[in-house]
């Protein structure tokens, strides 16, 4: 095995750490294992590619374009916005910009990885699901409580399950797109007629969806309903929603002898009171900056110039860097020409996807439902909390993407 891979294979056990490995750099400057892993990953690529001189598969690559379109346009912008930051805070948005694109870039390590070991990156996506999963719930059962974490700059959840990321939504999210990858595995194994596989498949599937609940994760559930829904779509299978809606909601009736609890309720106004409050001074924002943003990532320079933010609080908040909506996060940062080039660039990869539904057979058609599947899902998801750009789901997703593409 060579070194590429046996790093990546390295990156995917440090996955599962999420955000316990989290160092500080120095004002907000953070770096995670995962982020240094990601980066270590791409370089290896970078070497080999120019020993290699393998240029005609990066041409061939259909999201070549768009991610370098995309790119550019974080530099331009955060150019133009440059003159409100000084130099530290002009650095510190340049290592959000650069960290996106290293992510990105796994796309095009795992596209170049055999057949034979990509299917083993699937195996390995199990694992480390399974691993978070296990982590979880241990904590559920050991570390209920966050609050005490609260001077770091993470919010106080109480009774709710967020494993390694120390988020509950950003756990159930993750969670959700696990469950949607063993479902299609378990549609594979179905398929294959492997009783084994399919019984071991399915029962991690339902420990994932109870994981998603757990979480008590109102973005998380949304995306399950949406990203299953799809999925059960995509297999001809649509009156199974009828009963997959008809549990969710026989599971939420009999759990609501804890919605007393404000962490535990589905129905608390707190957060979406605050997330609409996030989305408010977003619009007002991208309004003055519409055409190029503020600048990729400067967010949260902007939130302290506009008033949103105290100089002292967007220095320990980990929520201050970004808008609970990744839609918006992208208009505030970008303007509405780095937004038009992100609806390009996706296009592109959920193109990428259908025409692996459409046109594969056998595995190579339940990738692409599970593709699919997940990007509808955390799109509804993205609307909620800043999903898109939060590295874990980032890499998930990047990893996917890869797998579907040939060399």
């Amino acid at each position: 095995m060579g070194l590429l891979k046996s790093v990546f294979i390295i990156l995917l056990f440090f996955f599962t750490t999420g955000e316990i490995f989290r160092f500080q750099a120095g004002d907000n400057i953070t770096i995670s294992l995962i982020d240094i892993l990601v980066g270590f990953t791409i370089s290896l690529w970078l070497v080999r590619f120019l020993i290699q001189k393998k240029q005609s598969n990066i041409q061939k690559s259909n999201l070549i374009k768009p991610i370098s379109i995309f790119i550019g346009i974080e530099v331009i912008s955060l150019f133009i916005g440059s003159g409100k930051l000084n130099q530290n805070e002009l650095t510190i948005s340049f290592l959000y910009l650069l960290r996106w694109a290293f992510y990105a870039g796994i796309y095009f390590v795992v596209k170049d990885f055999d057949l034979k070991f990509k299917e083993k990156i699937l195996k390995l996506m199990v694992i480390a699901g399974v691993i978070m999963l296990a982590g979880g719930y241990l904590q559920l059962l050991l570390y209920s409580n966050l609050r005490n974490l609260y001077y770091l700059g993470w919010d106080d959840h109480l009774y709710r399950m967020f494993s390694s990321l120390f988020d509950p939504n950003f756990a159930g999210l993750l969670f959700a797109l696990f469950f949607l990858l063993l479902s299609g595995l378990f549609l594979s194994s179905l398929k294959n007629r492997d009783k084994r596989v399919s019984f071991l498949v399915g029962v991690l599937a339902i420990i994932a969806l109870i994981a998603v609940f757990l979480t008590y994760s109102r973005s998380a559930l949304l995306m399950l309903i949406f990203g299953f829904s799809v999925l059960l779509t995509m297999i001809n299978k649509k009156k199974l929603i009828i009963v997959f809606m008809t549990i969710l909601i026989l599971t939420i009736l009999i759990s609501s002898r804890n919605f007393y609890i404000e962490n535990m309720n589905l129905f608390r106004t707190a957060s979406s009171v605050a997330r609409v409050k996030s989305s408010q001074d977003a619009l007002m924002i991208i309004k003055d900056n519409f055409l190029f943003g503020v600048g990729f990532n400067a967010y949260r320079y902007a939130q302290v110039r506009y008033g949103f933010r105290s100089q002292i609080g967007a220095r320990t908040s980990h929520a201050d860097a970004g808008t609970d909506n990744s839609f918006l996060f992208v208009l505030a940062t970008t303007g509405v020409v780095g937004f038009i080039c992100y609806l390009y660039l996706w296009l592109k990869i959920i193109a990428t996807g259908l025409r692996q539904y459409r046109k594969g057979k056998g595995f190579e058609k339940i990738l692409g439902i599970i593709f699919i599947s997940s990007v509808a899902g955390i799109f509804v998801g993205s609307m909620f909390v800043n999903a898109l750009f939060f590295p874990p789901i980032m890499l998930w997703l990047w990893i996917l993407v890869g797998l579907m593409e040939n060399k």
